[in-house]
């Protein structure tokens, strides 16, 4: 029984280690896309005005969802894909805005 136990336990760290295995490289390209964003930014920080080369550089695309009413007031929401991170949840984007 105790040996059933310990190689039950044994396929299930093994199909965890795979799993991590696999996860690794997209942490590690995710993490370099970020990087590279940064620099992207960086070039950006002080921006008198919003130019066509600088958004084509920034943003991948953005996304005009249907307005909802439900609330009683009109509301809309956008999301805003960047280039190189896809989406940024607002909650982050607005605590990143009060730094």
């Amino acid at each position: 029984m105790l040996s059933a136990d310990y190689e039950r336990e044994q396929n299930d760290l093994q199909d965890k280690l795979l799993l991590l295995d696999e996860e690794i490289p997209q942490q590690e390209e995710q993490a370099e896309n970020i990087d590279r964003f940064i620099g992207k930014v960086q070039k950006y920080l002080i921006l008198q005005e919003l130019t066509p080369t600088i958004l084509n550089e920034m943003v991948k695309a953005v996304y005009v969802h249907a307005p909802d009413k439900s609330s009683g007031h009109w509301v809309q929401d956008i999301d805003i894909s960047y280039d190189l991170i896809r989406i940024l949840p607002y909650p982050l984007l607005n605590s990143l805005q009060k730094r």
